[in-house]
């Protein structure tokens, strides 16, 4: 009797034991980064920049260690170029890729990438806190003069986020953030007209030309037009006509496209002119609409 009544006791104990066995919490991180939103002019001389930050957020148990080393890099995207280029598309052909490139420095300097000698790295520390968070500053930078059509260029980046969760236990985790630019549709005299100069003597017999020759650059597919703010005017008496080599509606190509403003005196006219020889000017204007 005695005996099975502590048999009964040994096994209660027992039991008591199991219950009061620690539950261990793990430690999580995870990255987030601000998208990053990119609006390109393809006339700007510079390269197009921005700045946009990455955070990694951390949480811990009581029992997890209070620090926790990190690296965090960067893939070339949905849509690699040459060269570890990213690329953000829209459609097919060199015309709608727009190739762009993530630094950790400054624009230009520190490339971020998916290698150990382009990784950002750190380490989150706690103190007595069971959250912590670690924040980056990374840059993205377009060349000028790129040539490619008026639309809006998506991609989408994805990191890896590895983590210390412990003695030789690494995380990783592969968050993603999207990247979007925006081609503006732009238009520029890439070559200005010079001045128009007549020279003319009154009533000379043939009529008198002079033409000063421009150029103007237009995303690809831009549609546009010129025009001159008269046709016409009179200088010293004399009545003079211009005209645009190419008064129709014109269709960018991304590249320079040249054209003439002409002019003409008719013959015959006497003028007015006081002296041996007179000179006079009047300012036209060229616009170009798109």
């Amino acid at each position: 009797m005695n005996l099975m009544k502590t048999w009964r006791l040994a096994a209660a104990t027992g039991l008591s034991l199991l219950c009061a066995a620690p539950a261990m919490a793990a430690l999580v991180c995870n990255a987030t980064a601000t998208p990053v939103q990119m609006v390109y002019f393809e006339n700007d001389p510079n390269p197009t920049t921005g700045a946009w930050s990455v955070t990694i957020n951390c949480t811990r148990g009581p029992a997890d260690p209070t620090t926790s080393p990190y690296t965090l890099r960067a893939d070339d995207g949905f849509n690699p170029g040459a060269g570890s280029t990213n690329q953000a598309v829209n459609g097919t052909g060199a015309a709608n890729q727009i190739a762009y490139d993530l630094f950790r420095i400054a624009p230009g300097n520190g490339e971020w990438g998916y290698t150990n000698a382009t990784d950002f790295a750190g380490t989150v520390s706690f103190g007595t806190a069971l959250t912590a968070s670690v924040t980056h500053v990374f840059y993205s930078r377009i060349a000028a003069g790129l040539n490619k059509n008026a639309k809006l260029f998506t991609d989408t980046v994805t990191m890896r986020l590895r983590y210390d969760n412990g003695p030789n236990n690494n995380t990783d985790v592969f968050p993603t953030f999207p990247v979007s630019i925006n081609n503006q549709s732009v238009c520029l005299l890439s070559t200005p007209p010079g001045n128009i100069v007549f020279n003319y003597t009154s009533f000379q017999p043939a009529p008198a030309t002079a033409s000063a020759a421009y150029a103007v650059r237009c995303t690809i597919g831009e549609p546009y037009t010129m025009a001159l703010d008269a046709t016409g005017g009179t200088l010293l008496g004399l009545n003079y006509g211009l005209a645009l080599s190419n008064p129709g509606g014109q269709t960018g190509t991304g590249f320079p496209q040249n054209f003439t403003i002409n002019g003409s005196i008719a013959a015959g006219q006497s003028g007015l002119c006081g002296g041996a020889t007179c000179t006079s000017s009047a300012p036209r204007t060229l616009t170009v609409t798109y």
